[in-house]
């Protein structure tokens, strides 16, 4: 992802560059400076301009910076692939809760039902 489709996602959003300019209390003109890169944002603006996109804030901060940093592009390689990797490990784990909680639900849903039917008590006294 880059600074300029960052600031696209943010002003869909938001509805304007003006609005965007707006939450950071300076004027359009600096976003300019940032798309056009004769400036660069702080790792703060960006992460302001991710929330302000609806977008997960470290990930594409990770995204923007290993475009935007040569020097570190290692750096933010590796953190983005960490992030990736820690979002997958939690979507299985609450996948695997999930399915765990329907099989036990499933589990003592089956035993109450073999219990009753197999009562020796008529229907009327269970």
């Amino acid at each position: 992802m880059t600074i300029a489709e960052l600031l696209d996602a943010a002003k869909r959003k938001q509805g304007s560059l003006g609005a965007i300019a707006d939450h950071f209390g300076f004027h359009q003109s600096c976003l300019s400076t940032w798309r056009s890169g004769k400036r660069k944002p702080d790792a703060g603006a960006i992460m302001l301009l991710a929330e302000l996109a609806e977008l997960p804030p470290f990930e594409t901060l990770a995204q923007i910076e290993l475009e935007l940093d040569d020097k570190h592009q290692s750096v933010w390689a590796r953190a983005l692939g960490n992030l990736r990797a820690a979002g997958v490990a939690a979507t299985v784990t609450l996948t695997l809760g999930t399915c765990l909680a329907m099989l036990s639900s499933h589990d003592a849903q089956a035993s109450q039902t073999h219990t009753v039917r197999n009562s020796p008590f008529p229907p009327e006294h269970q």
